[in-house]
Order: C-alpha cells, then sequence, then structure tokens
C-alpha cells in the first residue's frame, strides 16, 4: 500500500464520485515505490461496493482520461491472471539514499590504525554511526561554540500546492441548501428547467438534496454545488419530460413561505370569447389538468382560428398530444364548428 499515491488519488478531479472512488481504490493497493499496483476486478469491486461491470465501466473511464494505464496478465496455465495497474501522471516522491559526508566507503584500513584494527568490525551502513561522529548535514555537534545555531535546519513550510490541496477539497452539501431560481440559472440549464412540468423543479430539488446528504463514499463534497445542481439538470431533463408524458405528476413540497405561482403568459387582453372557451374546457378537462397545463397558456383569437400560446416547446406539444380534442370541443361550441386550432408557445422573459 502506498499512502502517497492514495493521498494523490484524492485529490484528482474525475467529474463522478463513483470514478472517483475506483480511482482511490486503485491507489489503495499501489506498491510502496508507487509504480504498479495488481488487484483482481472482483476485489476492486468489493472494495468500492459496486458490480464488476461497473467497475469494468469506470476503469476504462479512467484510462480514456489518462489516469490510469491497465495490461493483463496472463498466468503460467493460459488463464487470465490479475489486473496491472500504473498512473501516468503520478510521481512518487524521491527518497534520498546517499550517506551523509564522512559515511562513504572508506577503505577499512585508512579509519583507524594500530590494534584497534582487529578489533573493529567492518564498516557497515547499516550500523549505528559513533558518537563522536554526528557532524553531518542537519545534526548537532557534540561541543563547540555557536554549534547549535550553524548546524540546525529549520523545519521546511508546507508547500503551496499542498495546502491548494486540503482547501480543494471541497464541502458537503449543507442541510439548508435550496435550489436557485430558475431565472437564475445558466442560459443552457434556465433552457431545460423551463420546459419541465410543474412542480418538477421543486421535487427534483429535494431529491437531489436528500441523496447528497445521505451519501458518504468518496466525492460527497463538490468545490460548487449550484454548478452540481446545474449539471443535474442537464443530465435528467429528458427523463423528466418522458415521465410527464407517462403521466407522472410531481408535487411541490411545502414552502415556509407564500408560494409563488408558475410563470405564466398574461391573459389580461384575451377577448371575451376566450374566457368562455377556458371555461368550456375547465369542464371537460378537469381542475387539475386544466390548471396545470391550460391555465398557464395564452389564447389568442383571430377570425376563426384559435391559437394555444403555452409557455414551452414541451408544453405545446403535450397539449397538442392529449388535450387538443378536449379544447377543440370548447372552441366549437363558443365559435361554431368551423374554427380552426392551432398550438405554439413563446418563451416568457426572464
Amino acid at each position: 500500500m502506498s499512502w502517497e499515491a492514495e493521498n494523490w488519488a484524492r485529490q484528482q478531479r474525475t467529474g463522478d464520485p463513483v470514478t472517483k472512488a475506483v480511482l482511490v481504490g486503485i491507489a489503495n493497493w499501489m506498491n510502496p515505490k508507487g509504480d504498479q499496483c495488481q488487484v483482481s476486478m472482483r476485489r476492486l469491486a468489493d472494495e468500492v461496493e459496486i458490480s464488476i461491470r461497473t467497475a469494468q465501466r469506470h476503469v476504462q473511464r479512467l484510462a480514456e482520461m489518462g489516469f490510469v494505464e491497465k495490461s493483463e496478465a496472463v498466468r503460467n496455465d493460459g488463464g487470465q491472471g490479475w489486473n496491472s495497474f500504473r498512473f501516468p501522471g503520478y510521481k512518487p516522491p524521491k527518497v534520498s539514499h546517499v550517506p551523509p559526508p564522512g559515511k562513504a566507503d572508506t577503505p577499512h584500513d585508512k579509519l583507524t590504525g594500530g590494534e584497534g584494527d582487529k578489533l573493529t568490525p567492518p564498516h557497515d551502513r547499516l550500523s549505528p554511526s559513533p558518537a563522536t561522529d554526528c557532524h553531518g548535514e542537519g545534526d548537532i555537534a557534540v561541543s563547540g561554540e555557536g554549534s547549535d545555531k550553524d548546524n540546525k535546519t529549520p523545519h521546511s513550510p508546507p508547500r503551496g500546492d499542498d495546502i491548494a490541496g486540503k482547501r480543494n477539497r471541497g464541502n458537503r452539501i449543507p442541510e439548508d441548501w435550496s435550489p436557485p431560481a430558475i431565472a437564475a440559472l445558466p442560459p443552457g440549464a434556465k433552457a431545460k428547467a423551463r420546459q419541465w412540468p410543474a412542480g418538477a423543479y421543486e421535487a427534483e430539488a429535494e431529491a437531489f438534496l436528500n441523496f447528497w446528504l445521505a451519501e458518504g463514499r468518496a466525492g460527497s463534497r463538490k468545490l460548487d454545488w449550484t454548478r452540481t445542481w446545474c449539471n443535474r439538470i442537464n443530465e435528467i431533463t429528458g427523463r423528466v419530460l418522458r415521465d410527464a408524458k407517462a403521466g407522472v405528476r410531481h408535487t411541490a413540497p411545502a414552502a415556509p413561505g407564500p408560494v409563488q405561482p408558475p410563470k405564466a403568459h398574461d391573459t389580461s387582453r384575451e377577448f371575451a370569447a376566450a374566457a368562455k372557451i377556458r371555461a368550456q374546457a375547465k369542464v371537460k378537462l378537469g381542475d387539475q389538468i386544466y390548471g396545470q397545463w391550460v391555465a398557464p397558456s395564452r389564447l389568442d383569437i383571430d377570425a376563426w382560428t384559435v391559437t394555444v400560446v403555452a409557455v414551452s416547446s414541451f408544453a405545446s406539444s403535450y397539449l397538442r398530444d392529449n388535450y387538443a380534442n378536449e379544447i377543440g370541443q370548447a372552441m366549437h361550441a363558443v365559435l361554431g364548428p368551423d374554427a380552426d386550432l392551432r398550438f405554439t408557445h413563446e418563451t416568457p422573459a426572464a
């Protein structure tokens, strides 16, 4: 085991907590020199508490990122042996083996003379130095004025990169963490979050918080939890929209203050006929579906054409695919059978 290699692995940024745990698990089996380790994929998977297939996938990812080099050993019987790993970017600490001054390979006959030669054993590097021979670099002389000041070596201050490494470990997610408002998100994440159905943003944020509060493995510390949340939005948008089409309903967690209604279009300038169409659609769809999908939309009426302007492209597609029949019946009841129904979207201003 090489604790230097394991410490190096913990300071790397892989972008995924499981990938980071696999890297630390490999470093745990590194030999003391820090240049190679051999460990089976099964033992590595057991240590990280994942399946063998998952371990293989994350090892492949580490290899693609340049953190590890993997080679497969072959036993004498032709079977596959343990995997051999190297860290191309890791430099093992150098340890000096140069003897101190006065301890070089000096011939024995030049050290002492006379009858003492017969009793003095040959010079051995493993033997302790005599008490009178302690004037090497960094040692304190037995006597001599000012020797304490001249021979004492001060402790080296910690290097800047060591301090930075400790500071950059990040922090666990706070208990009172809450997601930023959708309007305050970066453009990419904001455009995706605006397509989510009502309540999905709050429900997914609550699941995000609970997951990281319960997580105890490597990778549970992050430098920026807001950026981590934005990455999560990019990852799960497709799944959230698929769930909404399948009929999944999200309930936002109760807030201590007044609940803010979802952002919708201004319907104050709609024609009187639009209000009648809304009343008919509410009866046919029910209060819940009407309030979630139709109420935030705007009804534009131009002659015999009614255009439903939804708050997002997803909402527009969802209304057309699921509730066009009911909205069309409400429209025909007010404007007559020759009226035409269309769907579009217009993203509200931030």
